[in-house]
This record gives C-alpha cells, structure tokens and sequence, in this order.
C-alpha cells in the first residue's frame, strides 16, 4: 500500500525534527484558522475579507513547506492539532501496519493497524 517503510529506529530518527517542526506547524495552522483560512482548500472562508492583494496569507507558504518536508518523506501526519503521526511500517508478520506517535510523548511506544487509527493504538512489545 505503501511506498516506503519506516523501521522502529528509522522511524524515531525523525523524532527530533518533528518535535520542531509540529509546534510551528500548529502554531501557523492556528494563525491561519483565526484569519479564515482554509489550508484545506488554500481559500479564505466566506465572509473573511483579508487586508490584501494576496491569494493567500504569507505564513501558508511556511505552513506547505513545513509539511511537505514531513510528507515527502512518507511520514503520515494524521491530525495537526493533536500532533499526530504515523510511520507506515511491516510488522514481523507481514502485516502493513502504522508506528504511530503523538507530539508530547517522548519517543514511538505504539503502532496500530492501518484501519484501526489511535484508538487501535498497541504497545510496540507487541508489535
């Protein structure tokens, strides 16, 4: 399903960085929504009339390539707001499977069936 897979040490590798990088991307994510900016659609919303000639605010363009830098390396950012991420990963068994970690914990304890999402989270003892 996946191009690339992420081992357990491969994927915490990437830790550092994003402990960086999420904090802004959700700091900028929050900027945007409070002008009424929709990153989903890169519009205004309705009713929000910016002070500007500009398509777009100027922090979106920091905003796309700070998360184009995380996405292009096949990380799965699943929810800006709650910093999480997911790393596609095989599991010993074959099964294609999510290392998954939120912003705040301090390093990968749990992966999670692809169709499962966080609340399928298990212990990586188990992974």
């Amino acid at each position: 399903m996946f191009e690339k897979h992420f081992s357990i040490e491969e994927a915490r590798s990437y830790l550092p960085g994003l402990k960086k990088d999420l904090p802004e991307i959700q700091r900028i994510f929050e900027e945007l929504k409070a002008v009424g900016f929709d990153i989903f659609t890169g519009r205004y919303k309705p009713g929000f009339n910016p002070d500007t000639l500009e398509a777009f605010p100027y922090q979106y363009r920091r905003f796309l390539n700070l998360v184009n830098k995380i996405l292009d390396e096949g990380i799965q950012i699943k929810s800006i707001e709650e910093g999480l991420i997911d790393f596609p990963a095989i599991r010993s068994n074959g099964e294609e499977v999510f290392l998954c970690w939120k912003l705040g914990e301090e390093d990968i304890f749990y992966w999670h069936p692809v169709d499962a999402g966080f609340i399928g989270r298990q212990p990586l003892g188990t992974f």
